[in-house]
C-alpha cells in the first residue's frame, strides 16, 4: 500500500514504467523458436481466418442472395 503512495510523487516518466513494468517485451523471446513459432501461428490464422470469411461471402452471394434474373422468369 506504501509503494502506491510513493508512485503517487514519483515524476510521470518514473510514474509510468513503474506501472507498465509487468508488460514488459521481451525482445529475445521473439528471436527464439517459440517466438519465430507463435508468430508464424498468428500470421497463418490470419490468412486462414481471411480465407474462411471471403469464401463464407462467396457462397452467401451466390447461393442465398436472391437473385433478380429468376424474378423475371416466373
Amino acid at each position: 500500500m506504501f509503494s502506491a503512495w510513493n508512485r503517487r510523487d514519483w515524476p510521470p516518466e518514473e510514474r509510468a514504467a513503474a506501472e507498465l513494468q509487468g508488460f514488459a517485451v521481451d525482445k529475445t523471446f521473439f528471436s527464439s523458436l517459440k517466438g519465430i513459432l507463435l508468430e508464424t501461428e498468428l500470421v497463418f490464422g490470419i490468412i486462414l481466418v481471411s480465407v474462411f470469411a471471403y469464401d463464407a461471402f462467396k457462397i452467401y452471394r451466390t447461393e442465398m442472395a436472391p437473385r433478380a434474373t429468376q424474378g423475371n422468369q416466373q
